[in-house]
């Protein structure tokens, strides 16, 4: 461009220069003429010789003044061009410095992926030097199976439809070791719009994709036996489902629970309760084929799914084998242990077409073969409605339960490990009635909620935990705060926002003073609704806590989004983190991954000192559990929160 203007500038002076040569010129001929001309006096030759005069005195001015500007310009041009040229330079080197000190992978790519120009980070990260890396193409260093969308990605940017590509991809080191990586790459084009070169970014996400594979597998597995969990079991019944109605097979359902093992875990310990476990899972792993699937639903129920049988004869075979296998003596601590089992079979389609009618027939010859004197299995019947009848008459007396003051409340605390200081409480439901006696907490919940009375007794349970709050605030413990357990049931109520701000007003307390406690799974059984009510929970000032965290697959980037106040890290990892290596590094990964998020990291379910030790090493901020104490009614509570010594610590010092 400035070569072009040069030339123009140039061919101006040229033009001018021979106008004013030819001007001249012609008027000196013209002058030179009339000086001969006799016709001419010499008093108009002298006025022509002074015209001459002047016209080349006008030229030479012009010519000057627009040698002058021009010079001027010239100078200007200069200064600006040093100028941008500094410019360019302080780019350059700010450049330079950010791709040499970035810990950031950097290259230039060409249009075919090689290597053009790369950054000392990349180098260190795949293990090759930068000589090594100038004769390499960057898509042969991926995994292969990546290449087609990663090329149908580089077309777009090409094709300027994106501005930026990024992708998760396994890359190779120089010594064979797989990487994941995180790569951005941007299209730089010349001043025509042509495509020149890629800007690769890099950065090692291999850490982040381990502990999300862990998170992951920690999903869909008991972390415990390594058998599947709830969570895989629903998703392997659905495609099982489809399976067996598109070809029209059958297949066996069988629910286990171990007779007698709460006695076990009484007498001998959990830690022996555990190993038992173990010890049944894998006896039940030799039982079955590959194509079939083994369950632990949590405590001693296991579920076991035997595929496309064509009779039911083979079931029952299954079912001896496993009696068989199990009755078997277990050496724990030197102790032979004899433990039996009790199974309850239903059969698709004959029994049920969903998992839920299934699993609930499956339940109720599983009842069925405890009555009949336990270690032996029972095929479902018609008969067994019996059962559901007598369930019928429990949520008749759940419905008056209200009415008739039954319901009452335990409290159990939490305790932040740094200060010894009693930060909340959490209120659990209890119920005791004359004709059944004290029923199982879980067992209300579930009751509560196939009776549609989740509604009342959940609100029963705010207001009466509440007004107990705002009495020990009264008594001085005014930091504290209350957690209430929330269903899923609740949050499919319309009003249930306003249900509790109207309670939180009609007692006078802040809902700042509020935690709502609600389970992964029950947040991914509606994650549109359930994040959206959280967040208004969030704005009125409730504070939010994910229960039983680590047993779900909820994101990283879910916490963050939804601002999560706290997170109780779920016991089964707790009750095995001095026991097991494994569970020791997802509970030191859960707490790091949280605390750096800032939120605050709870231990659930902690009953030993050494559990405790270990949760305090790890920088865990508060623990809740048997260690403290057992959940207490509001009396004993009050007394334990003006001495909030860990009962654990008391039972030390005797």
């Amino acid at each position: 461009m400035e070569k072009f203007k040069a030339e123009n500038n140039m061919k101006k002076k040229l033009i001018m220069l021979f106008s004013f040569i030819s001007i001249i010129a012609i008027s000196g001929i013209i002058l030179i003429a009339s000086y001969y001309s006799p016709a001419i006096s010499e008093q108009k030759k002298v006025s022509l010789y002074l015209s001459y005069i002047a016209v080349l005195f006008i030229f030479v001015i012009v010519f000057l003044r627009q040698t002058l500007i021009e010079q001027r310009n010239i100078s200007r041009l200069n200064i600006e061009k040093r100028e941008t040229e500094i410019k360019l330079d302080e780019e350059k080197n700010r450049f330079e410095t950010l791709f040499e000190s970035t810990n950031n992978g950097i290259a230039l790519l060409n249009l075919n992926g090689r290597f053009q120009r790369v950054n000392k980070a990349i180098c260190e990260l795949l293990g090759y030097s930068e000589v090594d890396m100038y004769a390499m193409n960057f898509f042969y260093l991926i995994n292969q199976n990546d290449i087609n969308s990663l090329q149908i990605s580089i077309q777009h940017l090409i094709d300027n439809t994106i501005s930026v590509h990024q992708s998760e991809h396994e890359c190779f080191r120089k010594n064979g070791e797989i990487l994941w990586i995180l790569v951005t790459l941007s299209l730089i084009r010349d001043h025509l719009g042509i495509p020149k070169y890629f800007i690769l970014q890099v950065e090692n996400i291999t850490m982040q994709k381990k502990a999300e594979d862990r998170l992951r597998h920690m999903a869909y597995h008991d972390p415990l036996t390594g058998l599947a969990n709830r969570n895989k079991l629903e998703q392997f019944i659905n495609h099982l489902l489809l399976s067996a109605r598109r070809q029209q097979q059958c297949f066996a359902l069988l629910f286990l629970d171990l007779d007698g093992f709460k006695n076990i875990n009484d007498t001998i310990g959990h830690e022996a309760g555990d190993l038992l476990l173990q010890v049944v899972a894998e006896r039940l792993r030799n039982v079955v084929r590959n194509t079939d699937m083994i369950v632990r639903l949590g405590g001693d129920e296991f579920v076991l799914l035997v595929t496309d049988i064509k009779k039911t004869e083979s079931v029952a075979i299954i079912a001896k084998k496993i009696l068989d296998n199990i009755l078997q003596a277990v050496i724990i601590k030197g102790q032979d242990i004899y433990i039996t089992t009790s199974i309850g079979i239903s059969i698709y389609p004959y029994d049920g077409q969903n998992m839920q009618a299934l699993m609930k027939c499956a339940d109720l010859a599983l009842y069925r073969a405890k009555e009949h004197g336990r270690n032996n299995y029972q095929f479902y019947t018609q008969e067994m409605t019996v059962k559901a009848k007598e369930k019928m008459n429990i949520k008749n007396a759940l419905a008056q339960a209200l009415t008739k003051d039954e319901f009452f409340l335990h409290y159990q605390p939490k305790m932040e490990i740094k200060t010894r200081r009693i930060t909340g409480i959490e209120a659990l439901l209890r119920w005791k009635n004359k004709d059944f006696g004290e029923v199982r907490p879980d067992e209300i919940i579930s009751l509560a909620e196939e009776s549609g009375l989740i509604i009342p007794v959940s609100e029963w349970i705010l207001q009466t935990a509440c007004t107990q709050l705002k009495a020990w605030h009264y008594q001085g413990f005014s930091s504290l705060t209350m957690s209430v357990n929330c269903t899923s049931r609740q949050f499919k109520q319309s009003t249930f926002i306003e249900d509790i701000q109207r309670i939180m007003a009609k007692i006078d307390i802040k809902t700042t003073f509020l935690e709502v406690e609600v389970t992964e799974s029950m947040i991914m059984r509606d994650p549109e609704n359930t994040m959206r009510l959280l967040d208004t929970l969030k704005e009125i000032g409730v504070r939010i806590v994910i229960d039983d965290f680590g047993t779900g697959y909820w994101s990283i980037g879910n916490l963050r989004q939804l601002s999560v106040d706290q997170i109780k890290i779920d016991g089964t990892f707790i009750k095995q983190v001095t026991l097991d290596e494994t569970s020791a590094e997802i509970v030191s990964a859960i707490i790091a991954m949280v605390n750096k998020l800032g939120i605050i990291s709870v231990a659930e379910n902690v009953e030993t000192r050494e559990q405790y030790e270990f949760l305090a090493a790890e920088g865990c901020r508060e623990i809740q559990g048997y260690y403290l104490t057992q959940p207490l009614p509001a009396e004993a509570m009050t007394s334990f929160l003006k001495h909030p010594v860990p009962d654990a610590e008391v039972i030390s010092a005797t």
